[in-house]
């Protein structure tokens, strides 16, 4: 099990960042606020934790976002905002459904037990996702982003740990609390159904942006589950999910 003493600080933040910026690539429409934003920091995905935990996808992405920053720019937003509809919103056709439950339960429904499992997991840290009961909470991108907020939770308190003996032994505790639900979310939730989402993502998308951001996601997690030492604790039939090239 991973701990404070075994995780640096900068190790956490990292992580942070991944997270951070699958969830926003998961869950927005690439608007052009979005897009914009994104082109603007597209030097990031060069360096780390991008580059460190793949490389290709994330020089990948810079290479489309470059593309998006140029004179053909409107095309390829155009295209993105296209494949982004495809896989997010006509699921029936893409069968790349972002909803844990959709793989969890027998009849493959929405707002299943794990949409309010994880509602419980978020309120325990005060955190509730963009219209809540209009849109299930368990979006993979929406656990990206829990995971986010309590690994920031982790790093404050971390950065905590130099002070007085008493202020530092509570800050390690209030880190490890937040490691363990970053853990406890990816054992129950995330590791159980998002390796064949993604793995789905990027078979379907039609641009080389979401075939990226499925592996770049993909990385991520598997890298932070084996940095906290989490693993599934249930399996699905992945044979029944996983999809084959579009015809």
């Amino acid at each position: 099990m991973a701990t404070t003493d075994n995780l640096s600080l900068e190790t956490v933040q990292a992580y942070r960042v991944l997270c951070e910026f699958c969830s926003l690539v998961l869950c927005e429409s690439p608007s052009d606020e979005v897009l914009d934003r994104l082109i603007e920091q597209r030097a990031l995905m060069l360096e780390q934790p991008f580059s460190a935990v793949a490389p290709a996808a994330a020089s990948q992405l810079h290479d489309v976002l470059a593309r998006a920053a140029s004179e053909e720019g409107a095309a390829v937003k155009t295209a993105l905002r296209r494949d982004y509809a495809y896989l997010f919103y006509m699921v029936g056709s893409s069968g790349t459904s972002p909803f844990e439950s959709v793989y969890r339960t027998d009849d493959r429904t929405m707002f299943g037990p794990t949409t309010l499992e994880v509602r419980e997991a978020y309120r325990a840290w005060g955190v509730q996702v963009p219209g809540q009961g209009s849109v299930p909470d368990d979006h993979l991108g929406f656990e990206l982003l829990f995971l986010a907020h309590v690994l920031g939770e982790a790093e404050r308190a971390m950065a905590g740990e130099d002070e007085d003996a008493d202020a530092s032994a509570a800050a390690s505790a209030e880190a490890q609390r937040a490691l363990d639900a970053a853990r406890a979310l990816l054992a129950d939730h995330v590791l159980v159904f998002a390796p064949v989402f993604l793995a789905n993502v990027k078979t379907r998308a039609k641009e080389p942006e979401y075939r990226a951001v499925a592996e770049l996601a993909a990385a991520s997690i598997a890298s932070l589950a084996a940095s906290l030492g989490a693993r599934a604790s249930e399996t699905i039939d992945e044979a029944a999910y996983l999809l084959g090239e579009p015809l």
